[in-house]
């Protein structure tokens, strides 16, 4: 009785199998045929594919993750027709199973009337480089970003930064500071 272990898949991909299976039994229901082919599309359908692939990311990552940091926000999301932007090095650190680096991207929009801009916001960046897998096998190091304010990180790969996230965000600081402005403590 040496039966094999099932395979351990996320909550994502049972969720999505499930999908497919119904799918595929209510098209066999309906006495429609599917081929092999449609059978394979039908699940490519329904996952999560990756928007931007971190495959330029290469040591030294400190380096590279800037490179690849600047060029996303300005070729692949388009920020800089709508904002200016400084991106900044933190650091890194690392525990028993990573090493981390930290990046800054400060984002602005100058106008005629405020050259200086009176709110700016910012969006943190962090590169995870694991050690626990060999380096022969070890995947891509992983990139997640965080707009301030906010607690949840967003995969690169997957989620996009837009202009309306940040436009939402210089809103919210310009009302306080109008409101602190309507206070006269200053």
């Amino acid at each position: 009785m040496n039966s094999p272990l099932p395979e351990i898949k996320s909550y994502e991909e049972r969720a999505i199998d499930i999908v497919v299976n119904v799918i595929n039994r209510a098209k066999e229901e309906l006495r429609v045929r599917l081929t092999l082919k449609e059978l394979a599309d039908s699940r490519n359908a329904l996952t999560i594919k990756t928007k931007i692939a971190l495959t330029s990311l290469h040591e030294p990552l400190a380096i590279s993750s800037e490179r690849f940091i600047a060029r996303t926000i300005e070729k692949e999301w388009k920020l800089t027709e709508t904002f200016a932007y400084v991106l900044r090095y933190l650091g890194g650190s690392q525990d028993e199973c990573s090493q981390y680096y930290y990046f800054e991207a400060v984002f602005s929009q100058p106008t005629v009337s405020y050259p200086i801009p009176q709110a700016t916001v910012s969006v943190f960046f962090r590169v995870e480089d694991k050690h626990i897998e060999p380096p022969e096998t070890r995947g891509l190091p992983m990139m997640f970003f965080r707009i301030e304010g906010q607690h949840r990180d967003h995969d690169v790969r997957f989620i996009r930064l837009t202009e309306d996230w940040i436009l939402a965000m210089l809103k919210m600081k310009t009302k306080f500071f109008k409101r602190i402005e309507g206070i006269r403590l200053f």
